[in-house]
């Protein structure tokens, strides 16, 4: 069969069904911003969005629509000019986050169009509104929801298939859609993750050597900012280390932003944070780590005592099933995303969202009843490998949906 994948940052969430399809001898096609992708055996396409009206004055308001019509223009005409050459797909699947669907349908019209979707915006009742200490002071910022919902549901039009990868994402969309959007994960490889009681990483250059002989807090986010709770965990860093003196916390994230907008203040979410615990920290034994390559990030996991997973009621982090994989004695956010993965007192300890202390309880918890956690962590990667193993589960139900054999 002939399948076309698009993202704009391919391979993104495409990067296994990628390399399985085209490793079974099907033509693999992608379609994306990024200059090159050299996965075997796909053929990469990038394509240039087109250009759109440029007013910096106005340029956040019209974010949620221009960037994606440009990209919708931009990767419908490369389908075009592949098309005039003879090249007609049987399935494209594409990650409707970024607009690049809307037209490929009228470009390729005989093949299946599958779109996969993220999250559908709401003002009450998601990430929008569920912290206090950051409410939304523009109405504006609404508004520019109700435009990127504009363009989900423009995509949703112009597909025939469409798919989420939890059910909690799935629900975000409203009741009478619901029912269109299939539920399959992207998949982890559990044949990969796997514990290591013996791993051991070395912090930086001139940091500890830390093992799983000492006990280690680890806490992963792709940035340092409100939306996967890292003012929580830095206001937990002082209980946290009074729990044991050999107690050491590794974070790993980027000081940037991803979900949460700018810092106050002109400052980044990691100097705003870092400013507002209220107690004294060692910092030598906090490691801030940044973003690490893939192996070091399993590795650290692998030495963790306790796992620290936070996020608003928003999408669900790749890392968070990872961890379980590893066999992680999780310690997670009692949100609604996370409820999907994670049983309190089955196979992680839950606390609520804004209660640092009681994050800090329950990390004493994982660490001072071990046999109860490596039970529970034990369960968290069986539940892993149940639901979410990329071979065993999530590919044949990708090939089913897709109609591919």
């Amino acid at each position: 069969m002939k399948i076309v994948f698009v993202h704009q940052n391919y391979p993104g969430q495409f990067l296994r069904l990628s390399q399985s399809f085209a490793a079974e001898g099907h033509e693999v096609v992608a379609l994306g911003v990024v200059k090159q992708s050299r996965l075997p055996g796909v053929t990469y396409y990038p394509y240039e969005p087109v250009p759109g009206p440029e007013d910096p004055r106005h340029e956040a308001r019209f974010s949620p629509v221009v960037p994606r019509l440009r990209r919708a223009y931009g990767v419908a005409l490369k389908a075009r000019e592949l098309a005039s050459q003879g090249f007609e797909p049987d399935v494209v699947v594409v990650n409707t986050g970024w607009g690049e669907n809307l037209f490929l349908k009228d470009v390729w019209p005989k093949a299946r169009h599958v779109a996969y979707f993220e999250y559908y915006y709401r003002a009450e009742g998601q990430d929008l509104d569920f912290d206090p200490e950051f409410p939304v002071t523009n109405d504006e910022v609404i508004w520019r929801l109700r435009l990127k919902n504009a363009m989900q549901l423009g995509a949703l039009d112009a597909a025939d298939l469409a798919v989420a990868p939890t059910r909690y994402q799935r629900d975000t969309f409203p009741s009478y859609l619901r029912d269109r959007l299939a539920v399959i994960h992207d998949g982890i490889d559990t044949r990969r993750l796997v514990p290591d009681p013996a791993a051991g990483i070395q912090i930086g250059k001139d940091g500890p050597r830390l093992s799983r002989e000492k006990p280690v807090v680890t806490y992963v986010t792709r940035n340092i900012e409100p939306m996967r709770g890292a003012h929580i965990v830095f206001r937990s860093l002082p209980y946290l280390l009074d729990i044991e003196s050999e107690l050491q916390v590794v974070v790993i994230g980027g000081k940037g932003n991803s979900y949460s907008g700018a810092a106050p203040g002109g400052l980044s979410w990691f100097e705003h944070f870092k400013a507002g615990i209220d107690r004294p920290v060692d910092w030598s034994r906090v490691h801030l780590v940044g973003n690490l390559p893939y192996d070091q990030f399993v590795r650290v996991l692998q030495i963790s005592s306790a796992h620290v997973y936070m996020t608003y009621p928003f999408v669900l982090s790749w890392s968070s099933i990872e961890a379980m994989a590893l066999e992680c004695r999780i310690v997670a956010s009692d949100t609604a995303p996370v409820r999907e993965i994670v049983t309190d007192g089955v196979n992680g300890r839950l606390f609520p969202f804004f209660d640092h202390k009681a994050l800090a309880e329950r990390v004493r918890e994982t660490l001072a009843e071990k046999e109860k956690s490596a039970a529970m962590a034990k369960e968290a990667r069986r539940i892993a490998v149940e639901r979410y193993d990329y071979e065993t589960v999530c590919l044949p139900q990708w090939r089913e949906f897709l109609g591919i054999k």
